[in-house]
């Protein structure tokens, strides 16, 4: 995972096939499964920082059990992606590492079994059909308008009145379609974002929270270290040590 540095401009190629560009900033993640090939050159900060880890098959295994016996399941590679339950896994494994005590090995553990569990689910795998959920292009655009988040509120009336539906429907399909209700997803990407924002720049934190469209630094604060450990203000200071 990109911890600081943005690549804007370069080529990849996975098993020396090339595929889409896409911009990586801090939080953008890079998986490659065994056995694969992940080459290409890139442009952009003259510095950067990454975070790499590594787990053992058997540990993955163990961790499924029968599922991972009697259903095998191969991830492919993922080049640049954002999600926000595997950037915190991977932003409080890096917190641990930058200052580790008796109890950190347990927490690393911990979250290579979350970030190991969402990419499994963020493939599909283990997953049957489901019906009921928003169509492609209706998911697509909620997405979109969830991504663009600042400081205006972002509700779940107007989401829904976007794709046409009611909020009730909205609701449970999108659901259907994400496995998270509409405020798990929302909180999600404004953690996502506040974090980005915490190691980018040098905003107050109680800028960061209205930007990211949090109701007061109170509320930011507590669901920052609810997610991921530490305050903001801790967050920031151990991310430019």
């Amino acid at each position: 995972m990109n911890l600081h540095g943005a690549a804007r401009n370069g080529e990849d190629f996975v098993d020396g096939r090339r595929i889409s560009f896409s911009p990586r900033r801090a939080g953008s993640v890079v998986f490659v499964p065994a056995g694969n090939d992940w080459t290409g050159w890139d442009e952009g900060d003259d510095t950067g920082s990454f975070l790499l880890v590594s787990i053992e098959q058997e540990f993955a295994e163990e961790m499924f059990g029968e599922a991972a016996r009697h259903r095998r399941t191969v991830l492919p590679p993922s080049i640049g992606f954002r999600d926000g339950l595997v950037e915190m896994a991977l932003q409080r494994i890096a917190i641990e590492l930058k200052q580790p005590d008796p109890f950190s090995a347990a927490m690393v553990e911990s979250q290579a079994k979350q970030l190991l569990v969402q990419m499994v689910r963020l493939n599909g795998a283990y997953r049957e059909p489901m019906k009921g959920g928003l169509s492609s292009f209706d998911l697509k655009r909620a997405l979109e308008m969830i991504g663009s988040l600042s400081g205006d509120t972002l509700t779940l009336a107007a989401l829904a009145q976007e794709l046409g539906v009611s909020r009730f429907h909205f609701c449970r399909a999108f659901k259907q379609s994400t496995g998270k209700t509409p405020h798990a997803f929302i909180a999600e990407r404004r953690l996502e974002k506040s974090s980005g924002m915490l190691r980018s720049t040098n905003l107050s934190a109680t800028e960061i929270a209205l930007e990211c469209g949090f109701g007061s630094s109170s509320h930011f604060a507590i669901a920052f270290r609810q997610a991921f450990g530490v305050s903001p203000t801790e967050f920031r200071r151990r991310c430019r040590i």
